[in-house]
């Protein structure tokens, strides 16, 4: 049994297809991952395609095509290390959406999301929440992903992939 697990955090791909930017940055920094949690907007099934190459964890978004919105769920619960993970990508506003994702999990330790394309990472009671942001970078954003590490407790970090 591994000791410590570490976990790549994506969200708001944005792609229809795989970039060999994309793929550049998938190999810098998720070479070593043991797993991906995906929080939805991939937005093309062959992004999701090439992800599952990683042991993958993911939930549709509001821009995902049709395909993956009949194979993926809207929201889900992974046990990770003994420890709950929430995976959810949010809807409405971005301003307090991290109310909205918290309202929608009970038990958990941890809450993955995603839809605002803004990093976040906070903690409500005794629950984190994670936003990694955007891939994709914008006037407004720096491309970002995350790094989640389980071992006897959860730590996460931003990554500027772009």
């Amino acid at each position: 049994m591994l000791d410590m697990l570490r976990i790549g955090v994506l969200s708001d791909t944005h792609l229809i297809k795989i970039t060999e930017d994309f793929k550049i940055m998938m190999k810098k920094v998720f070479g070593s991952v043991h797993m991906l949690i995906h929080a939805g907007d991939m937005t093309g099934l062959e992004v999701y395609d090439y992800l599952c190459n990683w042991e993958l964890k993911a939930v549709r978004g509001n821009m995902d095509d049709s395909h993956l919105k009949t194979i993926l769920p809207e929201k889900r619960v992974e046990e990770i290390m003994g420890k709950r993970i929430g995976i959810i990508h949010g809807r409405g506003a971005p301003i307090g959406i991290e109310h909205m994702v918290y309202d929608e999990f009970k038990d958990v330790d941890a809450i993955i999301f995603g839809h605002s394309h803004f990093p976040l990472h906070t903690k409500k009671g005794n629950t984190f929440l994670f936003n990694p942001g955007t891939y994709k970078s914008s006037f407004m954003y720096t491309g970002t992903a995350g790094i989640m590490e389980i071992d006897h407790e959860i730590r996460f970090r931003h990554i500027e992939v772009k």
